[in-house]
Protein backbone atom coordinates (compact mmCIF):
# COMPACT_ATOMS: atom_id res chain seq x y z
CA UNK A 1 0.00 0.00 0.00
CA UNK A 2 3.10 2.45 0.80
CA UNK A 3 4.10 2.04 -3.22
CA UNK A 4 0.82 2.46 -4.23
CA UNK A 5 0.44 5.54 -2.32
CA UNK A 6 3.65 6.65 -3.39
CA UNK A 7 2.51 6.15 -7.32
CA UNK A 8 -0.87 7.86 -6.23
CA UNK A 9 0.89 11.36 -5.22
CA UNK A 10 3.66 10.98 -8.09
CA UNK A 11 1.05 10.55 -10.74
CA UNK A 12 -1.07 13.42 -8.99
CA UNK A 13 2.17 15.90 -9.10
CA UNK A 14 3.28 14.77 -12.55
CA UNK A 15 -0.20 15.61 -13.87
CA UNK A 16 -0.74 18.73 -11.99
CA UNK A 17 2.71 19.89 -13.69
CA UNK A 18 1.19 19.00 -17.01
CA UNK A 19 -1.65 20.91 -16.93
CA UNK A 20 -0.24 24.06 -15.13
CA UNK A 21 2.25 23.46 -18.65
CA UNK A 22 -1.37 22.78 -21.24
CA UNK A 23 -2.78 25.93 -19.26
CA UNK A 24 0.01 28.37 -20.13
CA UNK A 25 0.32 27.72 -23.85
CA UNK A 26 -3.08 27.77 -24.37
CA UNK A 27 -2.80 31.43 -22.91
CA UNK A 28 0.32 32.07 -24.94
CA UNK A 29 -1.86 31.03 -27.43
CA UNK A 30 -4.87 32.96 -27.04
CA UNK A 31 -2.72 35.92 -26.10
CA UNK A 32 -0.91 35.76 -29.63
CA UNK A 33 -4.50 35.00 -31.38
CA UNK A 34 -5.94 38.02 -29.82
CA UNK A 35 -3.43 40.44 -29.58
CA UNK A 36 -0.59 40.00 -31.37
CA UNK A 37 0.67 43.10 -31.80
CA UNK A 38 3.62 43.05 -29.34
CA UNK A 39 4.97 39.89 -31.67
CA UNK A 40 4.91 41.63 -35.03
CA UNK A 41 8.45 42.92 -34.08
CA UNK A 42 9.70 39.14 -33.85
CA UNK A 43 7.79 37.29 -37.00
CA UNK A 44 6.11 40.02 -39.24
CA UNK A 45 4.30 37.49 -40.79
CA UNK A 46 0.59 37.40 -39.86
CA UNK A 47 0.03 34.00 -41.44
CA UNK A 48 3.08 32.26 -39.25
CA UNK A 49 1.76 34.02 -36.22
CA UNK A 50 -1.88 32.54 -36.69
CA UNK A 51 -0.52 29.18 -37.69
CA UNK A 52 1.84 29.28 -34.49
CA UNK A 53 -1.34 30.56 -32.31
CA UNK A 54 -3.32 27.68 -33.11
CA UNK A 55 -0.50 24.95 -32.76
CA UNK A 56 -0.08 26.74 -29.09
CA UNK A 57 -3.78 26.38 -28.52
CA UNK A 58 -3.92 22.52 -30.07
CA UNK A 59 -0.99 21.58 -27.59
CA UNK A 60 -2.12 23.24 -24.64
CA UNK A 61 -5.36 21.76 -24.47
CA UNK A 62 -4.24 18.71 -25.41
CA UNK A 63 -1.95 18.54 -22.29
CA UNK A 64 -4.33 20.33 -20.17
CA UNK A 65 -6.34 17.49 -20.92
CA UNK A 66 -3.98 15.00 -20.10
CA UNK A 67 -3.43 16.61 -17.17
CA UNK A 68 -7.14 16.79 -15.59
CA UNK A 69 -7.21 12.88 -16.49
CA UNK A 70 -4.36 11.85 -14.69
CA UNK A 71 -5.12 14.04 -11.79
CA UNK A 72 -8.66 13.29 -11.46
CA UNK A 73 -7.83 9.36 -12.19
CA UNK A 74 -4.99 9.34 -9.36
CA UNK A 75 -6.95 11.66 -6.75
CA UNK A 76 -10.39 9.81 -7.22
CA UNK A 77 -9.25 6.54 -8.01
CA UNK A 78 -11.16 5.98 -11.34
CA UNK A 79 -10.51 3.11 -13.31
CA UNK A 80 -11.82 4.25 -16.62
CA UNK A 81 -10.40 7.74 -16.43
CA UNK A 82 -7.13 6.00 -15.81
CA UNK A 83 -8.04 3.87 -18.60
CA UNK A 84 -8.16 6.85 -20.55
CA UNK A 85 -5.38 8.65 -19.84
CA UNK A 86 -2.87 5.54 -20.84
CA UNK A 87 -5.08 5.69 -23.68
CA UNK A 88 -4.29 9.12 -24.84
CA UNK A 89 -0.50 8.96 -23.29
CA UNK A 90 -0.16 5.45 -25.33
CA UNK A 91 -1.32 7.22 -28.48
CA UNK A 92 0.63 10.32 -28.18
CA UNK A 93 3.79 7.88 -27.52
CA UNK A 94 3.34 5.46 -30.16
CA UNK A 95 2.58 9.02 -32.60
CA UNK A 96 5.83 10.55 -31.62
CA UNK A 97 7.99 7.05 -31.74
CA UNK A 98 7.15 6.35 -35.64
CA UNK A 99 7.69 10.48 -36.27
CA UNK A 100 11.16 9.95 -34.69
CA UNK A 101 11.63 6.57 -37.08
CA UNK A 102 10.51 7.92 -40.13
CA UNK A 103 12.57 11.29 -39.74
CA UNK A 104 15.78 9.27 -39.40
CA UNK A 105 15.25 6.63 -42.15
CA UNK A 106 14.26 9.44 -44.27
CA UNK A 107 15.52 12.99 -43.67
CA UNK A 108 18.76 12.12 -46.03
CA UNK A 109 16.78 11.82 -48.91
CA UNK A 110 14.88 14.96 -49.24
CA UNK A 111 16.59 15.85 -52.38
CA UNK A 112 16.77 20.08 -52.98
CA UNK A 113 15.55 19.49 -56.46
CA UNK A 114 11.69 19.43 -54.53
CA UNK A 115 11.72 22.48 -53.23
CA UNK A 116 13.26 24.68 -56.16
CA UNK A 117 10.70 23.94 -57.92
CA UNK A 118 8.10 24.15 -55.79
CA UNK A 119 9.94 27.65 -55.17
CA UNK A 120 10.35 29.23 -58.68
CA UNK A 121 6.81 27.97 -59.21
CA UNK A 122 4.62 29.55 -56.06
CA UNK A 123 7.07 32.35 -54.62
CA UNK A 124 5.60 35.61 -55.64
CA UNK A 125 7.97 38.22 -53.22
CA UNK A 126 8.77 39.84 -50.07
CA UNK A 127 4.68 41.17 -50.36
CA UNK A 128 3.21 38.00 -50.78
CA UNK A 129 0.35 37.53 -48.84
CA UNK A 130 -0.60 34.04 -49.29
CA UNK A 131 1.22 31.12 -46.52
CA UNK A 132 3.85 30.09 -48.67
CA UNK A 133 5.56 33.30 -49.77
CA UNK A 134 5.70 34.39 -45.75
CA UNK A 135 6.56 30.82 -44.69
CA UNK A 136 9.90 31.69 -47.13
CA UNK A 137 10.31 35.12 -46.11
CA UNK A 138 10.44 33.75 -42.40
CA UNK A 139 12.77 31.05 -43.59
CA UNK A 140 15.54 33.08 -45.28
CA UNK A 141 15.33 36.20 -42.97
CA UNK A 142 15.38 33.59 -39.70
CA UNK A 143 18.85 31.23 -40.96
CA UNK A 144 20.20 33.89 -43.33
CA UNK A 145 19.44 32.38 -46.57
CA UNK A 146 18.67 32.60 -49.80
CA UNK A 147 16.07 30.49 -51.43
CA UNK A 148 17.19 26.55 -52.11
CA UNK A 149 20.27 26.86 -53.45
CA UNK A 150 21.12 30.83 -53.70
CA UNK A 151 19.83 33.90 -54.85
CA UNK A 152 19.86 32.11 -58.55
CA UNK A 153 16.85 30.54 -57.53
CA UNK A 154 14.42 33.64 -58.22
CA UNK A 155 16.22 33.76 -61.97
CA UNK A 156 14.70 33.27 -65.22
CA UNK A 157 11.67 31.32 -65.50
CA UNK A 158 10.54 31.67 -61.92
CA UNK A 159 7.03 33.26 -60.62
CA UNK A 160 9.33 35.50 -59.03
CA UNK A 161 10.66 36.93 -62.10
CA UNK A 162 7.11 37.05 -63.64
CA UNK A 163 6.09 39.42 -60.89
CA UNK A 164 8.87 41.78 -60.30
CA UNK A 165 10.81 41.72 -63.58
CA UNK A 166 14.13 43.61 -63.20
CA UNK A 167 14.78 42.96 -59.26
CA UNK A 168 17.16 39.99 -58.99
CA UNK A 169 15.82 38.69 -55.45
CA UNK A 170 13.46 39.40 -52.79
CA UNK A 171 14.79 41.45 -49.87
CA UNK A 172 14.40 38.99 -47.29
CA UNK A 173 17.60 37.48 -48.99
CA UNK A 174 18.98 40.38 -48.11
CA UNK A 175 21.47 41.08 -44.75
CA UNK A 176 20.00 42.72 -41.84
CA UNK A 177 21.14 45.02 -39.08
CA UNK A 178 18.85 44.13 -36.46
CA UNK A 179 17.76 40.96 -35.42
CA UNK A 180 15.18 38.61 -37.51
CA UNK A 181 12.21 40.61 -39.62
CA UNK A 182 12.58 43.53 -37.01
CA UNK A 183 16.07 44.59 -38.35
CA UNK A 184 16.78 47.30 -41.46
CA UNK A 185 18.52 46.48 -44.30
CA UNK A 186 21.86 46.83 -44.33
CA UNK A 187 21.65 48.39 -47.97
CA UNK A 188 19.28 47.72 -51.10
CA UNK A 189 21.21 48.87 -53.26
CA UNK A 190 24.17 47.05 -52.26
CA UNK A 191 22.41 43.73 -51.97
CA UNK A 192 21.14 44.20 -55.49
CA UNK A 193 24.99 44.58 -56.64
CA UNK A 194 25.47 41.45 -54.67
CA UNK A 195 28.14 43.43 -53.10
CA UNK A 196 29.96 41.16 -50.65
CA UNK A 197 28.10 40.94 -46.69
CA UNK A 198 25.20 43.23 -48.27
CA UNK A 199 23.45 39.58 -49.41
CA UNK A 200 23.42 35.73 -47.97
CA UNK A 201 24.83 33.46 -50.83
CA UNK A 202 23.82 30.48 -49.27
CA UNK A 203 20.91 28.51 -49.93
CA UNK A 204 18.33 27.75 -46.96
CA UNK A 205 18.55 23.92 -47.59
CA UNK A 206 22.14 23.74 -46.75
CA UNK A 207 21.67 26.54 -44.11
CA UNK A 208 18.90 24.91 -42.60
CA UNK A 209 20.98 21.43 -43.18
CA UNK A 210 24.33 22.28 -41.23
CA UNK A 211 21.63 24.19 -38.14
CA UNK A 212 20.06 20.92 -37.78
CA UNK A 213 23.56 19.09 -37.60
CA UNK A 214 24.67 21.34 -35.58
CA UNK A 215 21.46 21.49 -33.05
CA UNK A 216 20.29 17.73 -33.56
CA UNK A 217 21.40 16.34 -29.44
CA UNK A 218 19.11 19.26 -28.17
CA UNK A 219 15.72 18.08 -29.78
CA UNK A 220 16.84 14.74 -29.56
CA UNK A 221 17.66 14.79 -25.90
CA UNK A 222 14.50 16.66 -25.25
CA UNK A 223 12.59 14.07 -27.69
CA UNK A 224 14.43 10.91 -25.30
CA UNK A 225 13.32 12.99 -21.94
CA UNK A 226 9.60 13.21 -23.46
CA UNK A 227 9.39 9.63 -24.44
CA UNK A 228 10.95 8.42 -21.07
CA UNK A 229 8.59 10.39 -18.98
CA UNK A 230 6.00 9.39 -21.28
CA UNK A 231 6.69 5.47 -20.15
CA UNK A 232 6.55 6.60 -16.64
CA UNK A 233 3.60 7.48 -17.42
CA UNK A 234 2.03 5.16 -18.78
CA UNK A 235 3.59 2.54 -16.27
CA UNK A 236 1.73 4.39 -12.98
CA UNK A 237 -1.50 4.36 -15.11
CA UNK A 238 -1.15 0.95 -15.54
CA UNK A 239 -0.55 -0.37 -12.14
CA UNK A 240 -2.91 2.09 -10.32
CA UNK A 241 -5.53 1.25 -12.73
CA UNK A 242 -5.24 -2.70 -11.50
CA UNK A 243 -4.84 -2.37 -8.47
CA UNK A 244 -7.92 0.21 -7.65
CA UNK A 245 -10.87 -1.56 -6.50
Amino acid sequence: MGVLSCMKYLMFVFNVLVFAGGTCLVSVGLWVALDPAGFQDIVATKAVLSAGAYLLLAVGMALALLGFLGCCGALRRSRPLLLAFFILVSLVFLTQLVGAVLFLVHWKQVQPERFLSELRRSYRGDEGAEVFSTAWNTLMVTFSCCGVLGPEDFGNGSRFQELHPGTPWPRACCARAGLLQAGELRGWEQCRERSPGYIHEQGCFSSFGRTLQNYISIPGTCSLAVLGIEIFAMFFAFCLYYNFD
